[in-house]
């Protein structure tokens, strides 16, 4: 059972060659312990992970970064968000923490860049190796077009006062906690409109990202949202999730849960990663 100090996130800077980046960890002074690195999705930040870095933190060293352009990290200028870019701040943070083998957890945005950092084509480092990922209804084709008009529905909420987007969270999210929607509410007053917009724009070249599945060698886990709640994996893209995973993977879809699964399905999620991690340690 987790104590009171495993639930209790610690908030640090450290510097990477792009700059300073906030991250919060959860025991990590015990080093005895493998170590496991979350990265959150768009608009969101390491406060995403609120309920997740406790549930994993008495077996693992957790450690949930902010990635560039959200929370308290760096605020690069347009040009500055590719996947090969924050998938590099990524390896770098695992290369100063001197993690090993650790396990990856990405979600959506946070999915897609896990994908490039552990598939290895062209970050700044070599890859690191991992003991095992998880990819949460991960992103995988940032599409074409007007990036703003891409990123409409993301930025639609961060012009809204604090308690009329609390009141917006709490009624499109019943399953949230309070810690989920203080959280939500922190990173979307620390996140700008233009970088939003320039994430689409920097990640148009990457094109679609399912093929990087057959480029990765340790076990994968694969949480899929339900459709009808607008999971970023169609039927097509499922199908080929399922056929190029490597093995000892597996790819499970959660029936009812919408695309923030860690926060709307919370028990379900953990109770599938936690079944994952005992299967592959």
């Amino acid at each position: 059972m987790s104590n009171q100090f495993e639930n209790t996130p610690q908030s640090q800077i450290i510097t990477l060659p792009a700059g300073q980046f906030h991250y919060l960890s959860w025991n990590a002074e015990r080093t005895d312990l493998p170590a496991c690195v979350l990265l959150h999705g768009i608009t969101s930040s390491s406060q995403s992970w609120v309920r997740v870095g406790p549930a994993l933190a008495d077996r693992y060293r957790v450690f949930a970064l902010d990635m560039r352009g959200h929370g308290d990290s760096i605020k690069p200028v347009a040009g500055g968000y590719t996947l090969h870019l924050t998938a590099s701040d990524v390896a770098y943070f695992i290369q100063a923490l001197e993690l090993q083998n650790p396990v990856l957890v990405g979600h959506s945005w946070g999915g897609a860049t896990a994908l490039v950092l552990a598939s290895g084509i062209h970050i700044e480092l070599p890859p690191p190796q991992f003991s095992r990922i998880i990819l949460e209804d991960f992103a995988h084709n940032f599409g074409h077009g007007d990036p703003a008009k891409r990123a409409a529905r993301f930025i639609a909420d961060l012009d809204l006062p604090p308690d009329e987007l609390r009141a917006r969270l709490l009624a499109q999210n019943s399953n949230w906690t309070a810690e989920d929607i203080a959280g939500k509410i922190d990173a979307a007053g620390k996140v700008s409109k233009e970088t939003i917009i320039s994430v689409f724009a920097d990640t148009e070249a990457e094109g679609e990202l399912l093929p990087l599945l057959s480029k990765l060698t340790a076990p994968t886990l694969v949480v899929r949202a339900d459709p009808a709640q607008g999971s970023t994996l169609d039927s097509a893209a499922w199908k080929e999730v399922q056929q190029r995973l490597p093995a000892g993977s597996e790819a499970v879809e959660i029936p009812g849960a919408a695309h923030n699964i860690h926060r709307s399905s919370f028990t379900e999620f953990m109770d599938i990663v936690n079944t994952f991690l005992q299967k592959t340690c």
